[in-house]
C-alpha cells in the first residue's frame, strides 16, 4: 500500500511540474500587446471575434458595432479621470498611451495565469460642457475566440465610468 501512495505522489507531483514549466514557457513566450492608437471611424474588427467594440452615434463608427452607448452625462475632464482611475479598479490593467490633447487613451489588461495581453482603445469626445462621447475597442490578441471576454470587459468598464449603453 505504501508502495502505491508513493508512486501516486511522484506522480502528482511530476504532473505539477509539467503544468507549472507550461504556464512559465507560455508567460516568458507572449509577446508584447499593440498599444497604437486606432480611428474609431476606420476600425476593423477582428476576423476571429476576439474583440468588442462599443461606440455613440457622434463616432460614427465605421464597422459593426456590439454596444450602441447614449451620450454621457458629464464633462470629458470627468470622463478622463475615471477613465485614467481604471488601473488602479481593474486588475493587472496598465495605461500604454495617452493622449490628453486628442482624448485617446490605450490600456492593456493581462490575464491572471497566462499573462495574455489585450489591448482596449477608449477615445473621448466632448459633446458640451456637461456632456460627453466615449468609444472603446478590446481586443485579445490571441486566440480564436475569447469566450466574451472582451464583451464582458467592455460592459463592466461601462459600468465603472457610469456611462449608459443604449443597445
Amino acid at each position: 500500500m505504501k508502495r502505491r501512495t508513493r508512486i501516486g505522489w511522484n506522480i502528482l507531483i511530476v504532473l505539477l511540474i509539467l503544468v507549472a514549466s507550461a504556464i512559465v514557457t507560455v508567460r516568458i513566450l507572449v509577446r508584447p500587446a499593440t498599444t497604437g492608437f486606432i480611428d474609431f471611424t476606420e476600425v476593423k474588427r477582428s476576423a476571429t471575434g476576439n474583440d468588442a467594440l462599443a461606440c455613440p452615434p457622434e463616432f460614427l463608427c465605421s464597422t459593426k458595432v456590439d454596444l450602441m452607448i447614449a451620450p454621457v452625462p458629464m464633462s470629458a475632464a470627468a470622463l478622463v479621470a475615471k477613465v485614467k482611475a481604471l488601473p488602479s479598479v481593474e486588475p493587472r490593467t496598465v495605461m500604454v498611451g495617452e493622449n490628453d490633447a486628442e482624448l485617446r487613451y490605450v490600456l492593456v489588461q493581462r490575464s491572471a495565469l497566462f499573462n495574455l495581453p489585450d489591448t482596449i482603445n477608449i477615445a473621448i469626445q466632448p459633446l458640451d460642457a456637461a456632456h460627453a462621447a466615449i468609444a472603446v475597442y478590446s481586443r485579445s490578441r490571441y486566440g480564436n475566440s475569447d469566450l466574451g471576454a472582451n464583451m464582458k470587459r467592455v460592459q463592466r468598464w461601462l459600468d465603472l465610468l457610469g456611462v449608459a449603453v443604449v443597445s
